[in-house]
């Protein structure tokens, strides 16, 4: 087979894949990434609560190390 027709019957069956099957497969594609954003936004989410914490902590030590020095 030559390179023209190898692209020629790639372009074709491209063509003729049915519009409703290109856009199951999108609608996938597109759930699985919303799917890893939500995971990833759920953790991002924990790590500011961790570090609020971690924040509030900091303040409190902050405010009893300068009430001893005074």
């Amino acid at each position: 087979m030559t390179t023209a027709l190898v692209n020629t019957n790639l372009t074709t069956n491209t063509y003729r894949t049915p519009a409703e099957d290109i856009l199951k497969k999108g609608l996938g594609a597109m759930t699985i990434a919303c799917e890893a954003l939500t995971k990833q936004n759920s953790t991002l989410n924990k790590d500011v609560e961790n570090l609020k914490q971690k924040l509030r902590l900091a303040q409190d030590k902050l405010i009893i190390n300068s009430e001893e020095k005074e």
